[in-house]
């Protein structure tokens, strides 16, 4: 005796249909057919397009109201109504109004078994954002407002021209006497010193001297006026009352001394600092000569991974959901303002464009570049494999 199966639904609908509209071709057949027609004397009936656009807009009326997570979660609903729909819907012949008893049982074995429909992969252009475009400045023919956005773009791209300074006398001397605070020190100073260290003569006496020369007399002035303007300033922000309350001139001495005294003391520290250093200087320059090397050596390494970046051999390792943007628009000169054609070079194409921007993102390896360095490396790869199987080639000849 055969297992009996578990119970399945069945939607019957079809059937209800069937048995009506066999009863309504009954009466037609029987009472004729003029009992079943209806004058319309309100106007004409609208057509079957615009029946099924006002449907449509109807249907579409409660989703339009609601938000982009709402919509999606509604429109996941009724997928899944209409495949359960669909998984119990049973197969009937229209033609005749009468079923066949065979296909109600549903302990039989002729019924159809469902299986789940997979889920569908997402569409990669979801997720992989598009090729980006060029500036509309940079087309065949822009029009005079992109162009002069572009023109905008690559001078606010260029990097400020730095106004003329002390900057290498500070560079080289923070470099050579790192412990020394270039920034404490006046120019005249910062020339001297520069010119200890390019006569390799850095010594204890001669920085001393160079530290310990006293300004000269225009620069004690400044000094005085500067402290004199300082002072006036920070009279201007006080009040009435302490405004009357004016320094002496033993006051004044005693704070000129008072910073003597605490630039002595920093002095003392900084030479002490810098003996430190020179004796420590003696030390480094044997592994000096190691240190250079080893960096030598990692600046080459990185000089070839870059230029095999560029020519293609590297693949960038970043996943295919990286957009990586282009550069920075570069200064147009005078004359390529006057012909812009000359700004991409005629030998690319469009379609060149399209796929360096592929290769740029990641999406598909780059192809090899095939010089001198690849042909020499498949020859070896061929000489190899030709060693390899050197007895069976020798056999088959």
């Amino acid at each position: 005796m055969a297992r009996k199966k578990n119970w399945k639904r069945i939607d019957v609908s079809t059937v209800h249909e069937s048995i009506v509209e066999n009863n309504i071709a009954k009466s037609v057949a029987r009472d004729g057919i003029s009992d079943k027609i209806e004058i319309d004397v309100v106007g004409a009936t609208p057509s079957k397009k615009l029946a099924k656009k006002i449907k449509a807009q109807q249907a579409a009326g409660p989703l339009a109201a609601r938000g982009a997570v709402e919509k999606a979660k509604l429109r996941k609903l009724v997928e899944k109504i209409k495949q359960k729909n669909e998984a119990i819907e049973v197969e009937t012949d229209e033609s005749d109004g009468r079923r066949k008893r065979e296909s109600d049982d549903i302990w039989s074995e002729d019924t159809e078994h469902f299986v789940k429909r997979r889920p569908k992969m997402p569409n990669l252009a979801k997720v992989i954002p598009a090729v980006a475009a060029p500036h509309a400045g940079q087309s065949y023919n822009p029009t005079p407002e992109a162009h002069a956005e572009l023109v905008d773009q690559a001078v606010q791209a260029l990097p400020k021209e730095e106004l003329e300074s002390d900057y290498p006398l500070t560079d080289l001397i923070a470099k050579a006497l790192p412990a020394l605070e270039v920034e404490q020190l006046s120019f005249i100073q910062k020339q001297k010193l520069a010119h200890l260290v390019v006569q390799n003569n850095v010594s204890e006496e001669a920085i001393m001297e160079v530290l310990q020369e006293p300004p000269e007399d225009g620069d004690e002035e400044d000094d005085d006026d500067d402290d004199d303007d300082d002072e006036e300033g920070k009279q201007e922000g006080r009040s009435r009352a302490n405004r009357l309350k004016k320094k002496t001139r033993a006051k004044r001495n005693r704070i000129k001394q008072h910073k003597e005294t605490m630039r002595q003391a920093q002095m003392r520290k900084r030479v002490k600092q810098l003996v430190h250093d020179i004796r420590s200087m003696k030390k480094e320059d044997v592994t000096a000569e190691e240190t250079s090397a080893n960096r030598e050596g990692m600046e080459e390494r990185l000089r070839r991974y870059l230029a095999g970046l560029v020519q293609g051999k590297n693949v960038p390792r970043f996943g295919n959901k990286v957009y990586r943007a282009d550069p920075p628009p570069v200064a147009l000169s005078d004359e390529m303002k006057a012909c812009l054609r000359q700004l991409q070079t005629p030998t690319k194409s469009p379609v060149d464009h399209v796929l360096d921007s592929i290769y740029r993102r990641g999406l598909v390896p780059a192809p090899p570049v095939i010089d001198d360095k690849y042909h020499e490396r498949a020859r070896k790869r061929v000489i190899k494999h030709a060693v390899k199987f050197k007895s069976k080639l020798l056999q088959g000849t």
